[in-house]
C-alpha cells in the first residue's frame, strides 16, 4: 500500500497518525528525534491508502518500536501548515498507556537507525522543542482537540 502523501508544484500534503504513549503511571511520554533534527515529535507515521487511522497507528508503533497490544483512544486532530516550505499535514493523534516496565530511557527505532526514542518526564516537556508545539494540549485533556498550527522554521 502507498502512503497518503502527495507532492505537486512545490506543495506537499501528508496524512499522518501519531501517539501519545504514556508509561504506566503517566509520568512520562515517549518522544522521538531524528539524527539531523533539533526538535522532537510523537511516534507515528503516514497512513496508507484505504487504511483506518487506528490501524495505521497500531502498524506504525509495531514497526518502529515493536510495541503491540496497546489500547488506543482518539485524542484529537492537528493540522500543521509550514508556509515557507509549502507543507500541509493532517495528523490524527491517539493516546495509550505502555503497561510494561521501561527497559531503556533512550533507544533506537527497530525499523531505522536515524530515529531516536526517549522517555520524557511530562513535567519537563517545556525543556524540549516539540513539533507541533500545540500537541502538548492533548496530553491531559479528556475532550477531543482540533489544533491548527502555522509553523515557521
Amino acid at each position: 500500500m502507498k502512503n497518503i502523501k502527495y507532492d505537486k508544484d512545490n506543495f506537499s500534503f501528508a496524512y499522518r497518525v501519531s501517539a501519545i504513549i504514556y508509561n504506566r503511571d503517566k509520568t512520562k511520554i515517549l518522544l522521538f528525534c531524528g539524527n539531523n533534527r533539533n526538535f522532537y515529535m510523537l511516534p507515528g507515521g503516514k497512513v496508507h491508502e484505504l487504511e483506518k487511522s487506528e490501524d495505521a497507528i497500531r502498524r506504525e508503533i509495531k514497526e518502529e518500536i515493536g510495541f503491540e497490544d496497546l489500547e488506543f483512544e482518539m485524542a484529537g486532530v492537528s493540522e500543521e501548515i509550514v508556509k515557507e516550505k509549502n507543507i500541509h499535514q493532517i495528523t490524527f493523534t491517539y493516546k495509550t498507556i505502555y503497561k510494561d516496565e521501561i527497559k531503556e530511557e533512550k533507544f533506537k527505532s527497530i525499523e531505522t537507525d536515524w530515529i531516536n526514542f526517549e522517555w520524557v518526564d511530562v513535567n519537563k516537556l517545556n525543556n524540549y522543542e516539540i513539533h507541533p508545539s500545540n500537541i502538548i494540549k492533548m496530553l491531559n485533556n479528556s475532550k477531543f482537540e482540533h489544533i491548527v498550527e502555522e509553523i515557521s522554521y
